[in-house]
């Protein structure tokens, strides 16, 4: 369902909140406006984009307005893929590029899903309230359907503005790990999580953060992957 957001841009005539059923209408220009502002390393085509949507794995929320009647564009946008626990672990390992993440029903029902939080762009706060709280409603009804728990979200930090927003909603650095040697890779767990998005999501606790902290984790290795039964005493710090 679309709602009309309080007008703060006067070069605006109004804007729009979308939910993720309307985004799908809009996969093409999302797609394309993720490419413009995140550039040819995290690029990628409509085709590669359908999988996902087909699959029901891809959620958006955008805000969208008109300066001109009836020319819409897009102003805001933040969206998660619901993925497998091994594509979770293969990315971060280095294994494959973000592009290759596979769609959490694709595979065995019976297999951990993780969320990829795959992007945001806001200038504007009260749009990210506004998405965050859309976001959350149809994840949370994607869960429920499935009946399936989530117990971590990972991410790649492309610049600054990314980084620090990720960290003011609890993700941690994953230290010795890079995205293409050169973009910060980052974690969240129930524990770390400071947002209500985060915290509504996230209902198990992971040991990954603690093991992290000990340097149980060598670079090229998921954290993700390491069979522990210690809590994550180092997680409490990142709070």
């Amino acid at each position: 369902m679309s709602q009309h957001l309080s007008q703060t841009d006067p070069n605006t005539l109004s804007t729009e909140l979308l939910d993720n059923r309307q985004c799908r209408e809009l996969c093409a220009p999302l797609n394309d406006y993720e490419n413009a502002v995140f550039g040819p390393d995290f690029a990628c085509d409509l085709a590669q984009i359908q999988p996902w949507v087909d699959s029901d794995c891809l959620m958006y929320s955008a805000v969208c307005g008109e300066a001109v009647a009836g020319r819409r564009r897009i102003l805001s946008v933040v969206s998660v893929l619901i993925t497998t626990s091994l594509s979770r672990d293969q990315m971060i390992a280095g294994r494959i590029p973000e592009s290759e993440l596979t769609p959490w029903t694709a595979g065995p029902r019976s297999a951990q899903p993780s969320i990829y939080f795959s992007s945001v762009v806001s200038d504007a706060p009260h749009h990210l309230a506004a998405m965050y709280g859309s976001l959350l409603l149809d994840v949370e009804r994607f869960r429920i359907a499935h009946e399936i728990c989530f117990h971590a979200g990972f991410a790649i930090a492309s610049g600054t503005a990314g980084y620090l927003h990720m960290d003011k909603s609890g993700f941690c650095l994953l230290a010795g790990h890079k995205y293409r040697q050169k973009y910060d890779l980052m974690v969240i767990n129930e524990r770390t999580a400071k947002t209500a998005f985060w915290r509504g999501l996230l209902r198990d606790e992971t040991v990954f953060l603690g093991r992290l902290e000990t340097g149980a984790v060598m670079v090229g290795q998921s954290p993700f992957a390491l069979d522990s039964s210690d809590l994550v005493a180092a997680a409490e710090g990142q709070r």
